[in-house]
This record gives structure tokens, C-alpha cells and sequence, in this order.
């Protein structure tokens, strides 16, 4: 499955009360900050589901 990014959710970095965890906690660097905002590059996603378990706005899912 693919991970999706729902952008109405997602306060990108600047708005994310946790300042981009997600960008943080990607060991395979699948989620990255471009131009203020949140961008995946499925290419890389392992499928590990941190990024979605540790999403504060439940900005995150698979599809």
C-alpha cells in the first residue's frame, strides 16, 4: 500500500505541533520538507508506519 499525505490534515512542517516528526523519524529519508512543505518519495517508503503512528494530526494513512 501506498502512503498518502492528507494535505487539509497536515499542517506541513512550519504548523505541525511536533515541528515534522515524520520527516524526522524516516530512516529512509521517504519524507522530506520542499518549500515549507510535506513531500513523500513512495520510491523509498519501506512500509515501516512510523511516520502514520506518530502523526499528531492523523495526517497520515495508506491507501
Amino acid at each position: 500500500m501506498v502512503v498518502v499525505i492528507d494535505t487539509e490534515k497536515c499542517g506541513n512542517i512550519t504548523d505541525c505541533p511536533v515541528e515534522g516528526l515524520c520527516t524526522k523519524i524516516c530512516e529512509q529519508g521517504a519524507l522530506v520538507e520542499e518549500d515549507g512543505q510535506l513531500v513523500l518519495h513512495a520510491e523509498k517508503c519501506d512500509d515501516c508506519d512510523l511516520c502514520i503512528q506518530n502523526c499528531p494530526n492523523q495526517a497520515i494513512s495508506k491507501a
